[in-house]
Formats: structure tokens, sequence, C-alpha cells
């Protein structure tokens, strides 16, 4: 067979003279009658079907200075379109500039630049352009050349030509070539300075091919490559659309890149694209892709519903739509023996807390198994660093009676104490924005009413209970009344702002004299939830158990800093409650405290139990045969609450004070069997007893009351 003739086109000297050649002479030329074709178009056919394609060729194209010419044919052939901008090389369009600085409203796409009804531009003007902006756009897949298309102003070139040519060729080329220029951060930063973002959005819904759709898709993601270009482009109005098209069921290739650019416009969700996702009705559709075959398009879509859950706003909705369900799902799936490794799991763990925000989520979650799981991941040591943040998202479930129970079935309490005993992390701390949407906060700038005022006076409007604003006083608005002095300090309730911001020891806008907050630190959740478990009216099961108790002792006696009073009120809860005595007296609890907190030894520097004969007869009534303990009659309570239990329990040998023997007055008691507390004269150091110089307690002197609990049967008993 024959060689194939050799033709000009064929050398790339011959292909740059003609770039050359058209930058100074026009765009037009002589039809080569053989090929009917200018030679301009044959070179650029030449050099985007042969040069270009071939190994290296790239890089000689650009080594042999053929960028420059390129850029200036497309300059002289967008001057040439229907609609020529006045521009020069270093400045923006009017109309571009205009839209770069004035970004368009977040509730739909950005008006459009130039008018829909922009003529065609003529054959020829239009195929110069599609091989140029191809051989551009193929040039911009290496560096150097995104490069030195960024230090040639080509970027502008290309903002100008998306702005005069509404072709969907012409669009396409120029998206893609923006799209491989956005790889770069700098050329990033210059596209979205150039005023592209409104004309990308503005042919989302334009462009009717396919294939333009998707180039256009790729470029607003690759735009979105800091939160403060993310920020730029839902503010302009690029969420929406992207919405409206994944609603619309498009073919799977542009799925796939809507959902792409939705994972990576929703990181570091913000207020603008929750919105936006919302209202372009993108959450149903996302849902459902998350049981899709393909695992890019799978896992892309359950990022995306992970990333939303940082907006409270469109949780709720996120719910209604079934993200709770799958998000539970998969996450129990990557902690399956199959599953994937624990960095995966972290913003699938973070949403799931993020849920327990609102009630109709926690409703959700309860039901899809989502409380075994915040269990298994209390559990697993390798989850240690996301143990802070399950604990503040379990105590969304504090009134929730029936999750408390399955939670306390599940064994919370003893890693509760863990919690307390152990060096847990700090809890990352979260937006305002991902607050609970159960307490929307209302954004005025009026501050001479309260907000809960507007919203009561709203309700009585709405209810019917009012005609109108002039039927409420301003005078019932809770910032007319003075605020009140407490009587003596108190135990706040958990309010709505504390739970969302443990750290936040008061709510902005409250003066600090209407209300006495405790400190509140890493262990805030857990002490709240054990608090919440000691309310119970036995809570002896859960609580009264060694490893509970040496959980509060040792925060009590080993905290770095003064103990949060709640955990002083969890102990003497237990102690004063009838229904725990037999458990104290089984489990050796009153042994424990005395040591501890009278004796001041641990449990560590409990000396080893001196041998002794057993004696099975001994301890019958409490060890083998035990019977319900009888509550004593109303004359004996409660001075004498063991009297109908039993004999006394005898403690054992190595907890008793080798200082003070049975039959003799203890100095920590005050003297006297008659006396239950120390003496009002006594120090606390005193009221503490002698400390054992091996002890890993604090020595801080604790007060006398952690120490005797006055008035419970517990005290009574001890004493």
């Amino acid at each position: 067979m024959a060689a194939a003739k050799p033709t000009l086109t064929d050398s790339l000297s011959f292909c740059l003279a003609q770039l050359a050649a058209a930058t100074g002479e026009g765009l037009g030329g002589e039809k080569d009658p053989a090929t009917n074709e200018t030679p301009l178009g044959c070179a650029l056919l030449a050099l985007r079907t042969r040069h270009i394609k071939a190994a290296g060729g790239i890089e000689r194209f650009r080594a042999r200075g053929g960028l420059r010419p390129l850029l200036a044919l497309l300059r002289r052939a967008a001057a040439a379109g229907p609609a020529p901008s006045q521009a020069g090389p270093g400045s923006a369009p009017s109309s571009v500039a205009s839209a770069a600085s004035s970004p368009a409203p977040a509730s739909g796409p950005a008006p459009s630049a130039v008018s829909s009804s922009t003529p065609s531009p003529p054959v020829r003007l239009r195929k110069t352009l599609d091989l140029a902006l191809s051989i551009l756009a193929d040039c911009c897949t290496e560096g150097a050349c995104r490069a030195e298309v960024r230090r040639l102003g080509g970027i502008l070139s290309l903002v100008t030509i998306l702005q005069c040519m509404k072709t969907d060729s012409i669009q396409n080329r120029t998206a893609r070539a923006l799209g491989n220029l956005a790889m770069e951060p700098e050329s990033c930063g210059d596209i979205h300075c150039a005023g592209a973002v409104p004309l990308l959005v503005e042919s989302l819904t334009a462009c009717q091919d396919s294939l333009c759709l998707q180039n256009v898709v790729r470029a607003l993601r690759n735009l979105a490559d800091s939160p403060q270009h993310r920020l730029a482009l839902a503010q302009q109005g690029a969420v929406r659309p992207l919405a409206e098209l994944l609603a619309t069921a498009p073919d799977a290739a542009l799925t796939s890149a809507l959902v792409r650019a939705l994972l990576e416009l929703s990181r570091g969700c913000s207020r603008a694209c929750a919105e936006q996702l919302s209202l372009g009705g993108g959450l149903g559709p996302l849902v459902s892709l998350a049981s899709h075959p393909k695992r890019v398009v799978r896992e892309a879509t359950i990022l995306t519903l992970a990333n939303l859950c940082a907006q409270g706003l469109i949780r709720p909705a996120l719910g209604n739509a079934g993200g709770v369900e799958v998000l539970v799902r998969e996450l129990r799936q990557r902690r399956g023996p199959s599953g994937a490794s624990p960095a995966s799991q972290q913003p699938l763990v973070r949403a799931v807390c993020l849920l327990c925000r609102e009630a109709i989520n926690r409703a959700r979650l309860r039901d899809a198994g989502g409380l075994d799981l915040l269990i298994g991941l209390l559990r697993d040591p390798r989850a240690s660093a996301w143990h802070p943040r399950i604990v503040a998202a379990l105590v969304g479930f504090l009134y929730d009676t029936g999750a408390l129970g399955r939670l306390q079935a599940l064994g919370l309490v003893p890693l509760l104490a863990g919690q307390l005993c152990g060096e847990a992390g700090e809890e990352e701390e979260e937006g305002r924005e991902a607050a609970s949407w159960d307490f929307p906060e209302e954004r005025t700038p009026e501050r001479a009413q309260g907000g809960s005022f507007r919203s009561l006076r709203s309700w009585l409007i709405s209810e019917g209970y009012a005609a109108g604003t002039d039927d409420i006083s301003p005078d019932w608005s809770p910032e007319q009344c003075p605020p009140l002095e407490p009587a003596e300090p108190a135990s706040p309730a958990p309010s709505p702002t504390s739970l969302r911001a443990p750290r936040t020891q008061r709510t902005p806008g409250r003066s600090p004299a209407t209300a006495i907050e405790e400190p509140w630190g890493r262990e805030g959740p857990a002490l709240l939830l054990l608090s919440r478990f000691s309310q119970a009216p036995d809570p002896s099961g859960a609580l009264v158990t060694g490893p509970a108790l040496c959980g509060l002792l040792t925060y009590v006696t080993g905290a770095p800093g003064p103990p949060s009073p709640r955990a002083l009120r969890i102990l003497s809860r237990l102690t004063c409650n009838p229904a725990c005595l037999e458990a104290f007296v089984r489990s050796y609890g009153a042994a424990l405290l005395r040591a501890w907190l009278v004796l001041g030894v641990a449990p560590d520097d409990w000396p080893a139990p001196r041998a002794r004969p057993t004696l099975h007869s001994r301890h019958r009534e409490l060890g083998e045969f035990p019977r319900p303990p009888v509550s004593p009659p109303p004359h004996e309570f409660p001075s004498s609450p063991v009297a109908s239990v039993g004999p006394e329990p005898q403690l054992p040998t190595h907890l008793s004070s080798p200082a003070c023997p049975p039959d003799s007055p203890s100095p920590e008691w005050g003297g006297g069997g008659k006396q239950d507390a120390p003496s009002s004269a006594a120090s606390p150091a005193q009221a503490l007893g002698p400390r054992s110089p091996n002890s890993s307690c604090s020595p801080r002197p604790r007060p006398a009351c952690l120490c005797l609990f006055p008035g419970s049967s517990l005290g009574s008993a001890l004493a």
C-alpha cells in the first residue's frame, strides 16, 4: 500500500505560521479547492488532530511559542462575534465586571449578561472558535501551559467568549478550558475575579446539550477549591440550578457530574448552599441516589448528605426525606467486619451526632437503631476521639424516657463513668448555624423587644387570641422587667443553648445577674446524663455499682479544678435514696465511700486483704439467701434505716481504720455514737480524716457533707 502523500500541515512550523498570519491579516483567506478549507482552518485541524495529540505534542507547541498567537486568534474571533465587548487586555468587560462586583441573589440563577436572543455567529467563525478552543483546552491539561495562559491574559479572553458566544459547542469548549485552568489555585482566583461564575450559572439553564452541561458543571466544581470560593459560588446562585438539574433525572454521566459538584460545594456547608439545595428540590434525589449501583455516585451522595447536616435549617427536611436512615445504615455498614477505615467514618459520625439535635430526627434515629450504633462507638477504643461528641449528642435524649431506658440497658452508665475517669479529648466546636433548629434564631436588628416576646406575639395573633399588635402591650416584654436577684445558688435546668454549645457559659444578650451558671467542662454532658439516671425511683441497678461509683469518686477527688457540684449532688442523691441502701451494702459501696472519701485511700492503694477462715453463716442473709429489704415503719425512719434488714453487715477488715477500733469513737465522725456529723468547729481537713501518704487523691480538702452525707440512710449506717 502506497504511503500517504505528505502535506504542508504535517509541519508544525507551517501551522504556527498560519496562526501568526491570521492574527495580523484576519480570519478569512482563500479556500483550498482540494479541501474546501482555508489555510487557517487546515492548520487548526492539523494542530488538534495530529500535533497536539502526539506524544509530547503539547510541550512542543508551548516551547515553539504557539500559545501566544492562539490566544491572539481567540481575542480577534471574540471581537468579530455578534456581540463584541469593549475591553482591553487587562480589564474585564463591563457587563462581566458588574456581574463580578454584584453577586446574584442566592435564591436563583444569575441574570443573563447577554440577551438570549443573540444571533448565532457565522459558520466559519464558529468553526474557527471551536477548533481554537479545543486546542487551548487540550493544552491546559498541563501545568506549564496553564501558567503561561494565565500570564498571557487568556482567562479574560475565555470569559469574554463565554459572554458573547451563546452557541452550545462554543460554550462547551470554553467551559472545558476554564475547568482545566481552574485546577491551579492562582488561575481559579483569577477566574472568579473575571466574573465567570454568573456566566457559567447562566449556561446551566440555557444549554440543552448534555456534554456542554457536564463541562459547565465540572468548571463550577473546580472553582470550589476553597471556603471563600465555595461561599462566593453559593452567593452567586450556583447551587440551585445544580439541584434542579439533578431533580430532572438526567443521564448517568450528567448525574455523576452533578453529584460530584454538589459534594464539593457542600464542604463546610454554608447557609446559602443549604437554602438553595432545599429550594431546588435536591434532597429527595440525593437520598434516592444513596442506593445507586455505581460506587462513585453512591459515596459522593452520602458524603453530600453528611455535609448538609452542618446546617440546622435543613436537618428537619433532610430527615423527612429519609436521610437519617440512609446515614445510619451507611455508618453501620462501614463499622462492619469488612467496613472501611475509621477515618472514612468520621463525617458520618459527625452527621449522626448533629441529627440528634432535633426531636423529629432523634425519633427517627432511635427507630433506625442509631442508639445501639452510638453505644458501640463509645465502646470502641479506636473511636475515642469521637467520644465527647457522641456523649454530647446523647444529651438530646435527656427527656426521652424510652430512649433512656434503652441506653441504660445497653450499658451507657459505665461508659459515662469511664468518660469521667479517662482523659477524653475536647469536643469539636460547631458554628452557630449548626445549632438545633427546634429553637431557630430570629434574625432581626431590633433590640427593643425580646425574641421570646416576638414569638409569643406572633403566636397570639395567629391563634386568634389577639386581633393585632396593638392589643399586646410592649410592657409584656421580658426585657421591660427588671432582673430578679436569685435567692440562693441553684442549678439551672439544661437550656437548649447549653445543649448546643456546652462551653458557652452564658446566653448572649442576657445579664449575668439573671442566673448563676455552673461550670461546664468536658465532663458536663456525662454528668448531666448521670444526674438524669440518678433521678429514677430506683437507680441502684445502674449507678450503685463498682464502675459507676469509682468513676464518680475518681472525678470528685482527682479533678484538676473544683469538681462540678452536679457530681456531688449525684452522690448525695444516691445515698439519700432508701432504694439504694441494699445495693450499697451488697456491693460494699459503704466501705468504698468511707475508705475513699473519709480515709483518703483510693482502691489502688488498698492493702492486700488478710487471710481469714470462710464463715458461711456470717453473711447468710445478705449473701447466700438474699431477701428483699422490709421498709421501716414511719417512727423508725430515718434514725434506724437498717433496723429491719437484719444483722449489721461486716465491712472488709482491710478497709477499717487501724487507728480507730470498732468499740471506740471515730475522730472523723465527731466522737459519740449519737453524733452523725462532724463538729461545727472542726475544719474540712479534719472532717476528711487521715490521708494515706501514697494516696493518689487530690490533697485539696473536700466539703464535709461530701464525706458524711448528713441525713442520708447510708450516713446513718456508716455512723
